[in-house]
């Protein structure tokens, strides 16, 4: 008993408690350290001042002109019992309370925030705060994130100094679509991207998208062969015959920019990055509606609509299209047929398999040369 007695004394001696707690990993779990960010659990509030649970023998404080730099709607929410996170500033000798900041413990775990979404290349939705002559500045959590005006894709190339200056003024408010590019809290640098988020963000659009898929999207421009329509992230073409059942002589005629419309996916080439997309598909199909109306021989007023090499197409109804062969075109009529053009014709056949009906021009001898099938 003794012989142990004078052991520990000599290894209490050679080695102090808190040299034993040191190498176990328990020295510092218990005495945090200035710079430290934790996670700490509150204790009690007061007007004054927020004690919290650091997981040591000390707790932490979060004074008063701490907590006036923090947002006031987040500090009136919290409640006794919440975790959050903390960075110590000072560890005082005597056995008071070790002064934390919920500032800089709310702006580190950002700075950890952005450094995750670097890795992983996640898009986040962020808005617009302050405008630069280099670029924007958007609110990320506690920091100033910063958008380069070469990473933004929302502002045309080649403008003048003043129209970039009113254009960057006027996306104040909005919210963009972005991605980490850098993130270095020593430099206090965290640069954010429009245009890489986007192209992620086309990347995840084409995976997802597939054939007969329906979805919302927005008329981005419109060109005189259709409309592009942003699907979020990617553009997809509706072309003028995939507008309406009707014939459409301009796309403009029923679509406007900034028009919200619902489209019906019609093929997606990924390697292109193309997306067909029709609007028409979306609407009641007028075939036998218009059919029904129609018969063998009858006489009907119609809109040439397209010109192929083995005839004219032409609207009879509600953009149903009958076929007019150029062998039941007269020659001094050819010059005639263009699209556009309203021209009485006359009903050959109607095939409801097929969905065919054929047409030739109405003439004295009406002779048919594509009998009723």
């Amino acid at each position: 008993m003794i012989t142990m007695a004078m052991e520990e004394q000599q290894e209490t001696k050679e080695h102090p408690r808190w040299w034993k707690m040191f190498q176990e990993g328990d020295y510092f779990s218990q005495h945090p350290r200035r710079g430290d960010v934790l996670e700490a659990n509150i204790l009690a509030m007061s007007d004054r001042d927020i004690l919290v649970d650091l997981g040591g023998k000390r707790d932490g404080v979060v004074q008063r002109q701490d907590l006036d730099n923090v947002d006031e709607d987040y500090v009136a929410d919290l409640k006794v019992g919440d975790t959050i996170p903390v960075r110590v500033l000072k560890v005082p000798l005597a056995q008071s309370g070790i002064v934390v900041s919920l500032k800089q413990g709310l702006s580190q775990r950002d700075w950890l925030r952005a450094e995750r979404l670097l890795e992983t290349g996640e898009v986040i939705s962020a808005q617009v705060t302050e405008v630069n002559k280099g670029g924007l500045l958007v609110e990320f959590g506690m920091l100033n994130g910063f958008v380069p005006n070469s990473h933004l894709s929302s502002l045309p190339r080649g403008l003048s100094k003043q129209d970039r200056r009113s254009r960057k003024e006027a996306m104040v408010g909005e919210t963009l679509h972005l991605s980490v590019i850098e993130s270095n809290p020593r430099r206090r640098r965290l640069i954010l991207s429009e245009r890489m988020a986007q192209s992620q963000r086309r990347k995840e659009v084409l995976e997802e998208l597939h054939e007969g898929a329906i979805r919302t999207g927005m008329v981005r421009n419109i060109v005189d062969y259709g409309a592009f329509v942003d699907l979020g992230g990617v553009d997809g073409l509706v072309h003028v015959s995939e507008m309406a059942w009707d014939y459409v002589a301009h796309p403009r005629d029923i679509m406007k920019v900034g028009e919200e419309i619902e489209v019906y996916v019609l093929d997606v080439d990924r390697e292109r990055e193309r997306i067909a997309l029709s609007r028409k598909r979306l609407l009641p199909d007028p075939w036998e509606w218009v059919t029904d109306n129609l018969h063998r021989n009858d006489v009907v007023s119609g809109t040439i609509t397209n010109i192929t090499d083995f005839g004219a197409f032409v609207e009879v109804g509600r953009g149903v299209e009958g076929l007019l062969y150029h062998s039941e075109i007269p020659e001094d009529k050819k010059d005639l047929i263009e699209a556009g053009t309203e021209l009485d014709v006359r009903i050959v056949h109607i095939d409801p398999l097929q969905r065919q009906i054929g047409l030739r021009l109405p003439g004295e001898e009406d002779v048919e040369t594509h009998p009723d099938e």
